[in-house]
């Protein structure tokens, strides 16, 4: 090795503001459970003091390179200097490892590395520069001899003990149990030695130094942590008192040498039951961490709950901003809405004021016998030539014969490029001209969705010119269920526009009755929607209803006889009641499709019997039971031979009718109604903004609704409602080819 000041090298990590009296330095080695031993006693026995790891690093490449000086090889510094930065990192990673064994205790630390071949003058060196005033060192205690170092195992701790200076106090442990001590003390003028103590002068040094040499250094005694240390105190006190105690005469007591072999197995105990204290603690300490980490899973779902609950809350909070927003929007039109209620209801005041002056001018005019002439100058219905009629037949062609009754044959005509039903009427009993015009201008003012419109007439051939129906009559559906069956949605709409029909006119004044409802009277457009034809033409052929109706009577009575009202055949008179009867035969055909042989009497026993399906027809499709059970007793009710059995028209037939209207609106694409299509333009009335079904032109050369522009003259105005210019007359003039065109595209 190379002398201290060659081979000296210090490396040190000092905190500031610490003086060296309140250090205690540690000379650590590289063995790991000694020096973990050593410091675990420090800790202990010197609390509240800092602690400082002192090192002494041999530089081995340093060692292996001299070596190899001396045969002549001549290393590169920067090897050297790699070999010794390695092992300074690795003796700096030890150091950090002994610091925190010492970070539970709670103790202030820091370390002193120093490089150099000789420990033993190392440690002397670092004494003597760093003035280290209180050392603790591990060192081997010689086992029969208490109280002296063992010469083979501890002469670095010997040599330590002889070379360093007498201002520093030195601790040997062993097995982390006090062997020997030197301390150094001001107050006394010699050394003063005692068992495991050894008291030095500062005035003695020299002298201390001479008798090390010759005399043997009194041993000391181990501090035992046990029940059994009485004996020891007592011996150290005896040697205090004769300062010439030998150690031997001690020794030479089995009682002592016993005592201390039972505190070496007392202490080998403790350690057993300290490291078993250790493995409860570690297990105590990883169910700790186990609950802990438990713990914060917990909190975590927690966290993120309350991160779920803060973003619903404000989402909900997005919508009550939306809500409360919408709800100031709906406020705003409740109140606009209000107004307009307002409005409306003062409009609809005035205009039942002006109804009911309107009414009374009508009952005035009625009275003084003008109603009907001022009525019928505003209104001028088409009269066609015969020429006119018989072109449009094409010479009145069979082919083009589409119906023949006892009231005449129907045909098929073109007239005025636009497709019509002619009605030609019996020639017997004929009226006058006149007669007969006047007759069919008062039906053709009759006006309802559900009648067939009567577009114009003939009186040189008595005949009635009628809208063409393409769809043909209910009877011929009827009688074709097997090859185009009507479904039961059609069939209840059907029954409903008939109902409504019959209503409009019994409510009318004077009551109209129809007196010939049978299937060959209701006829369909193209969306199947109903129409009653031959309205008004009993009244037309009344004088003549002799022999040519008995006849007629006689070719056929059972079918005819089906449909009519019992009591008009013994009173000779229709009523309300007998177009009832005539619709509830009607509505038992809708509902079995059967003949009319029998059929009341079948339906009365599948009611009894609860077996319906068994008469329904079933080419109609799926009927829904209770809908059609309560039709079934309707239509029985009906057909009652008294009248007075029979339904009201208005609350009992129309109530249990009006609602099938919902059932009918999931009827089939083909069948929906036209006016769900948008119209034309010019099909719209500008005041109603519907589709015209009446329209009339004005003095403006604008068309109207004939109903709306009647009710916008009669309440005193005179002024155009498009241009609001004063009108130069308020005659109107009905547009026959807008109407004409009209219904073209109804029944396209």
């Amino acid at each position: 090795m190379g002398s201290i000041e060659e081979g000296f090298a210090v490396s040190e990590e000092r905190v500031e503001g610490v003086e060296d009296t309140d250090t205690v330095y540690v000379a650590v080695g590289k063995n790991m459970e000694k020096s973990q031993q050593l410091l675990h006693w420090v800790a202990k026995n010197f609390s509240g003091k800092n602690i400082c790891l002192l090192h002494i690093h041999q530089p081995d490449p340093l060692n292996s390179f001299a070596d190899r000086n001396l045969s002549g090889y001549e290393p590169k510094d920067s090897a050297i200097k790699g070999f010794q930065e390695h092992g300074r990192q690795t003796v700096l990673e030890l150091l950090n490892q002994y610091i925190l064994t010492l970070v539970p205790a709670g103790v202030r630390t820091y370390k002193l590395l120093i490089e150099m071949d000789d420990i033993e003058k190392g440690i002397s060196k670092a004494i003597a520069q760093h003035n280290i005033r209180w050392l603790v060192i591990g060192a081997a205690a010689d086992r029969y001899n208490l109280g002296k170092l063992a010469k083979q195992e501890s002469e670095k701790a010997s040599l330590v003990c002889e070379q360093a200076l007498l201002s520093c106090s030195i601790w040997f442990i062993c097995k982390g149990n006090l062997i020997y001590t030197r301390v150094f003390s001001k107050h006394t003028s010699d050394i003063e030695t005692a068992p495991g103590l050894l008291v030095l002068n500062a005035n003695a040094e020299a002298k201390q130094s001479e008798k090390i040499k010759s005399e043997s250094i009194p041993d000391a005694l181990k501090y035992l942590d046990s029940d059994n240390m009485e004996e020891v105190e007592h011996v150290n006190t005896q040697r205090s008192l004769n300062s010439k105690w030998s150690f031997n005469s001690v020794m030479g007591k089995s009682k002592l040498a016993d005592l201390l072999f039972q505190e070496d197995e007392a202490l080998e105990s403790w350690c057993a039951k300290e490291i078993s204290r250790r493995k409860e603690v570690e297990e105590q300490l990883a169910r700790e961490k186990q609950e802990v980490q438990i713990t914060k899973n917990q909190l975590d779902e927690i966290m993120y709950e309350l991160q779920m609950v803060q973003d619903q809350n404000s989402a909900l909070k997005n919508q009550i901003s939306e809500s409360q927003c919408s709800a100031s929007e709906l406020e705003e039109k409740i109140i606009s809405a209000v107004d307009l209620l307002i409005s409306f209801k003062e409009r609809r005041d005035k205009l039942r004021i002006e109804h009911a002056n309107a009414v009374r001018d009508v009952k005035v005019l009625r009275k003084s016998g003008n109603a009907d002439t001022s009525f019928s100058c505003g209104v001028e219905f088409p009269a066609f030539s015969f020429m006119e009629i018989n072109e449009a037949t094409h010479d009145f062609d069979p082919s083009w014969k589409i119906g023949e009754g006892r009231y005449g044959s129907v045909y098929k005509g073109l007239l005025h490029n636009m497709h019509v039903a002619i009605k030609m009427l019996p020639s017997y009993g004929c009226q006058r001209q006149f007669d007969f015009q006047c007759q069919v201008e008062v039906l053709s003012r009759v006006r309802h969705p559900n009648l067939l419109t009567l577009i114009g007439s003939c009186a040189e051939s008595r005949s009635l010119v009628y809208e063409y129906l393409n769809n043909g009559s209910l009877e011929s559906h009827l009688a074709c269920k097997d090859k185009n069956p009507l479904p039961w949605q059609i069939r209840i709409s059907i029954a409903t526009d008939i109902c409504s029909a019959l209503l409009f006119l019994h409510s009318s004044e004077p009551c109209i009755i129809h007196g010939n409802l049978k299937p060959s009277k209701i006829l369909l457009d193209a969306n199947f929607v109903a129409k009653l034809g031959d309205l008004g033409i009993p009244c037309l052929v009344h004088q003549s209803l002799g022999s040519a109706d008995t006849n007629t009577r006689c070719n056929n009575p059972n079918k005819y006889l089906s449909y009519v009202d019992p009591e008009y055949l013994v009173t000779g008179k229709f009523t309300p009641e007998s177009d009832v009867y005539s619709f509830g035969v009607i509505l038992l055909q809708l509902l079995t499709g059967r003949p009319l042989s029998g059929l009341v009497r079948d339906m009365k026993c599948a009611l009894e019997k609860e077996n319906l399906k068994a008469v329904l027809d079933i080419s109609a499709g799926e009927w829904p039971l209770y809908q059609t059970k309560q039709l079934a007793y309707l239509a029985l009710r009906c057909c009652e031979k008294t009248w007075l059995n029979r339904p009201d028209l208005v609350s009992e037939i129309w109530s249990v009718l009006e609602p099938f209207k919902a059932t009918c609106i999931n009827m089939p694409p083909y069948l929906t109604s036209k006016k769900l299509q948008r119209a034309p333009s010019h099909f719209v009335c500008p005041i109603l903004q519907e589709v015209m079904e009446d329209p009339y032109i004005a003095a403006d050369g604008f068309t109207y609704e004939a109903e709306a522009i009647r009710g916008w003259l009669n309440s005193g105005h005179d002024t155009s409602p498009m241009t609001n210019l004063k009108l130069e007359h308020t005659d109107l003039v009905p547009n026959y080819a807008l109407h004409n065109a009209i219904l073209e595209w109804q029944q396209q």
